[in-house]
């Protein structure tokens, strides 16, 4: 597994997601924030090496 750092474009907020693929292709993702409780784009920021 993979973390990497996120931050959501709709509040800002930065935070860590896992996953068991590689992200590093795009810039950014749609994903459910758990901040603003609904669907947002997310900015990929950095891969967090374990």
């Amino acid at each position: 597994m993979t973390k990497w750092r996120l931050k959501c474009e709709e509040c800002s907020r930065e935070w860590e997601l896992e996953v068991s693929f590689d992200l590093s292709e795009f810039s950014r993702l749609y994903h459910y924030c758990r901040f603003c409780r609904k669907n947002t784009y997310h900015a990929i920021l950095a891969k967090i090496d374990s």
